[in-house]
């Protein structure tokens, strides 16, 4: 009986220490993939933001631009040495880099390039938000990487304790009650924990970006738990940065024509609900708008749109559509009865608010 307890004994301590080891280089690495994307990310943010300041023809500190470029291609040469080998991180983070320096080159914005840039080249602003999005879409593969990484990790932990589990079975017969109090405890404090972080990771991997994992310990398991929430909290933030960039203009912040067109696809689809049946398009378009940005400047001319898109968006519900076209054309979907007396009203509603004078500046506007 000694001899058993002491063989189920060494048994649980190597199982143990095999799990606990095993938990503790996945939370390590874990933690490192994601401070590492996260620094990225947020450098990354900052210095796209200078960029489209650039093309517009905002004043930039441009020697801080460039300096900001030099620490942000130092960060992902650092990431791309320091990610794991492992399921080509290192070699994601090599990609990223890559067609971020591509993107800021064909958009004029790469090192000694900065400085003869000149005029205004908003219009290649959308272009150098879709690669930013290419970036961070390479930057999530890297954080779903690591949770695969995590998962395999988890999943080898899982076979070790049963492996614990049937060594310890065999010796049932002989040390029953060693056996049960020993499994039991292992149980609580270490299969459950295991279990729990599994089935997130799992939860995370369909698409649920806001489950969170109780952290109740304050040991590898607990840091293996934090970290997975920061994890889940990272790409869920950039789930919603990329949905909304995608379906917003970013000068306005209404909808896009992406988003006017998904709305009318949705309205015109067979079996579309009844309240979607009847539905009114105004269309919105400011004569002599070029007058505007002759005289005033770019940033006179977006301050205009700004304006415009703000009284535009008072003059609807809750349930209609306002979205820029492009340029300074815009569009409003209403959701209307048969009658179209709904679109007539906030048609009217929309000529009133635009005969109020605009200011931009000093200067006082008026639509005719």
């Amino acid at each position: 009986m000694l001899v058993a307890l002491l063989v189920g004994a060494l048994a649980t301590i190597v199982g143990v220490r095999g799990v606990a080891d095993q938990v503790q280089e996945t939370a390590a690495q874990l933690q490192n993939v994601s401070d590492t994307v996260a620094e990225l990310r947020s450098a990354l943010d900052a210095h796209e933001l200078a960029g489209h300041r650039l093309l517009s023809g905002a004043p930039v500190d441009r020697p801080a631009f460039l300096q900001q470029q030099r620490d942000l291609a130092h960060r992902f040469d650092d990431a791309i040495l320091s990610l794991p080998a492992e399921r080509d991180m290192g070699a994601a983070a090599g990609e990223a880099r890559a067609e971020w320096q591509n993107s800021l080159t064909e958009h004029g914005l790469w090192d000694d390039q900065v400085q003869g840039l000149t005029g205004n080249r908003v219009a290649e602003s959308p272009g150098l938000a879709a690669s930013g999005a290419g970036v961070r879409s390479l930057l999530d593969g890297i954080q779903r990487s690591a949770l695969e990484s995590m998962e395999s990790g988890l999943a080898y932990s899982a076979e070790l304790q049963q492996m614990v589990i049937a060594a310890r079975s065999a010796l049932f017969g002989l040390a029953a009650a060693g056996v049960v109090y020993f499994r039991s405890r292992m149980v609580r404090f270490l299969i459950r924990p295991i279990e729990g972080l599994h089935s997130g990771v799992l939860k995370l991997k369909t698409g649920d970006y806001s489950h969170r994992i109780a952290v109740v310990r304050h040991d590898e398991l607990g840091e293996l738990a934090t970290a997975f929430n920061a994890m889940a909290a990272a790409v869920h933030d950039s789930h919603q940065v990329l949905t909304h960039r995608a379906t917003h203009d970013p000068l306005t912040g209404l909808a896009n024509r992406a988003a006017l067109t998904g709305r009318l696809a949705a309205t015109f689809k067979p079996g579309s609900e009844p309240r979607f049946r009847h539905e009114g398009l105004l269309i919105i378009d400011v004569d002599d708008f070029k007058d505007v940005n002759d005289s005033l400047g770019h940033d006179g001319g977006d301050a205009l749109l700004v304006q415009l898109a703000g009284r535009l968006q008072g003059c609807v519900r809750a349930h209609d559509l306002a979205a820029r076209l492009g340029g300074d054309e815009f569009a409003i979907v209403v959701a209307d009865d048969a009658d179209g007396s709904v679109t007539a009203a906030i048609a009217e509603r929309i000529h009133d608010a635009l005969r109020q004078p605009f200011s931009v500046g000093d200067v006082r506007l008026r639509f005719q």
